[in-house]
């Protein structure tokens, strides 16, 4: 409860109370924060929470990076993402010690990314991220969440001394995404996406169902390309969403641990090589602001593992 009032206290310091003129619509910066947690969901286990800080830039249209991209053609746009982050791995209970008693390790991440969106016509994006983190004792996220449950009344994680062993990992990623519409106020987006590194090795397909009220793919808060839209700012985005996909796993740090045999974690488990997923949620847009809430399900990651689900909030604000 404690962290839904804080986030809706960091909405409303977002949001400007009184707004006596709207500014042309010329923004190239984005900022926003994102918040993921089961404990909206009343559980506490695997991916048990998220905190993601982003930074967006919309590129000029005779910088040598647009060029690069072939995104000279009016509508077509570029942007530039810098993330930083951290996430909170543990296992299905907290209260034991032993691994004996786990069905995957404890893991702790913290990490800094960039990313290239390129925006072609409206219904296109192809996406190149590449990440640099930190897994291991070495974050202290242990510590911190040890703090952070004492602090709120939750129950103690006691199973951090066997966590992922300390390492640098790096992925690049490649996403593209498509959009077909399928009739008034209705649409479906395909995602897919190749992950690979020293972190997360899959290939991951998606189809997501959009319904009412939304921007074209390139314009829009679902694909994070608000900086892309370019029409009246008083028009609202404001749609539901609803959609599932399928990952193929090879490998998982935060599950199997290092690729590299010279860097082994004290407990590790196998992944599971196929996992099902689904999301539902809202997103609204308008003016300066957005904001997005999630509700994420995945099957089981390990064999002996149960599903799980988890919901992100999000906020952002152009500038």
């Amino acid at each position: 409860m404690r962290i839904l009032l804080i986030y809706l206290l960091l909405i409303g310091l977002c949001t400007p109370s009184v707004i006596s003129q709207v500014r042309p619509r010329s923004f190239t910066n984005e900022v926003s924060f994102a918040l993921d947690n089961d404990v909206f969901l009343f559980i506490d286990r695997y991916y048990s929470a998220g905190h993601h800080v982003t930074y967006r830039t919309k590129i000029k249209k005779q910088s040598a990076l647009n060029r690069v991209f072939n995104t000279d053609r009016p509508g077509d746009n570029l942007i530039l993402s810098f993330n930083l982050g951290n996430e909170i791995y543990t296992s299905r209970t907290i209260r034991f010690a032993n691994p004996a008693n786990m069905d995957r390790p404890y893991a702790g991440l913290y990490y800094s990314g960039f990313s290239v969106n390129r925006l072609k016509g409206d219904s296109f994006i192809g996406v190149i991220e590449g990440k640099v983190g930190l897994v291991g004792e070495q974050t202290g996220i242990g510590n911190l969440q040890a703090w952070w449950h004492e602090r709120t009344g939750f129950r103690e994680p006691r199973g951090w001394r066997y966590q992922i062993a300390d390492e640098v990992i790096a992925n690049l990623n490649v996403q593209l995404l498509k959009s077909i519409p399928l009739g008034h106020q209705i649409e479906m987006v395909s995602n897919s996406a190749i992950h690979a590194g020293t972190g997360v090795n899959k290939l991951s397909q998606g189809i997501t169902v959009r319904f009412l009220n939304f921007r074209p793919l390139t314009q829009s808060v679902y694909s994070n390309a608000s900086l892309g839209y370019a029409g009246d700012p008083d028009a609202m985005e404001l749609f539901l969403f609803a959609g599932g996909g399928i990952d193929y796993v090879v490998s998982n740090v935060f599950l199997e641990g290092s690729l590299f045999e010279r860097n082994p974690s004290p407990f590790t488990v196998e992944a599971t090589p196929w996992v099902v997923r689904s999301r539902f949620g809202l997103m609204y847009a308008r003016r300066y602001n957005s904001f997005s809430v999630t509700v994420n399900s995945l099957t089981k990651e390990t064999l002996k593992g149960l599903s799980h689900s988890y919901v992100r909030l999000a906020i952002s604000r152009l500038l």
